[in-house]
């Protein structure tokens, strides 16, 4: 934070001198202190890695796949992948059978239409026509019947649509 103003420094303080290390001699006994710390801290780690060696195979006599963590990662990966693609192939279209009906509906109607034009079309032209034979095979009588019989069914379903028609209530 910074102040405004007039500053004033405090004196710096001195600092107090560390005291010295006295220098080992030649002929002291400071390098056996060393060499039994050396061997103590030697002897500690041995028996600590002794220990952990104890340790982990006692975890292993439990569980053999204690220690296998990339196995047991690839495990849980794979469960959690499984579930997404059987979902995947699971899940059907939702709307695809609604537009394919509606689409062969919309042919069916076209094809109704396109044959009424090709009438009224034929009946124009009778007059040409009038004394030579017509010819109908019958693959086109098979689908004039369907048609036929599809514009029935078509009848049916719009009159029970319009039975069933809930906006218009009549009250007696």
């Amino acid at each position: 934070m910074k102040k405004y103003g007039l500053q004033i420094r405090a004196p710096p303080q001195k600092k107090q001198p560390t005291p010295l290390r006295p220098r080992p001699s030649i002929f002291d006994e400071d390098e056996d202190v060393d060499v039994e710390k050396e061997i103590s801290r030697q002897a500690s780690k041995t028996k600590s890695h002794k220990e952990t060696e104890e340790q982990l195979k006692k975890a292993l006599e439990e569980d053999p796949s204690a220690f296998a963590y990339d196995e047991v990662i690839d495990d849980i990966k794979q469960k959690a992948i499984v579930p997404k693609l059987q979902d995947r192939q699971d899940r059907k279209p939702r709307y695809v059978q609604h537009l394919m009906k509606k689409a062969e509906q919309r042919q069916k109607e076209h094809e109704i239409v396109y044959e009424r034009k090709l009438a009224k079309e034929r009946e124009k032209d009778d007059d040409l026509f009038s004394g030579k034979e017509k010819f109908i095979t019958g693959a086109y009588k098979r689908k004039l019947e369907e048609q036929k019989k599809w514009l029935a069914e078509e009848r049916l379903r719009e009159l029970r649509e319009e039975r069933d028609d809930v906006s218009v209530v009549l009250f007696v």
